[in-house]
């Protein structure tokens, strides 16, 4: 039986251990721009008339909880 072993080089040591440095942040960055783009559809949302809110089933301004 034929065992195959790879190693790794200093090379692909550093830009793992730099992807490890740098995760949290574009995790917090990503995240940021989940919210923004939420907040935009939402704000478009409650832009639409009342009427087509109530077809697609969006709950009214009054029901809605409140953001800051």
């Amino acid at each position: 039986m034929t065992m195959i072993t790879y190693q790794e080089s200093d090379r692909s040591r550093r830009q793992s251990s730099f992807v490890s440095l740098i995760r949290p942040a574009l995790t917090a960055v990503f995240g940021l721009r989940d919210q923004w783009r939420r907040r935009q559809t939402e704000r478009m949302l409650e832009g639409l008339p009342a009427e087509i809110r109530k077809d697609i089933g969006w709950p009214t301004t009054n029901a809605a909880p409140h953001r800051r």
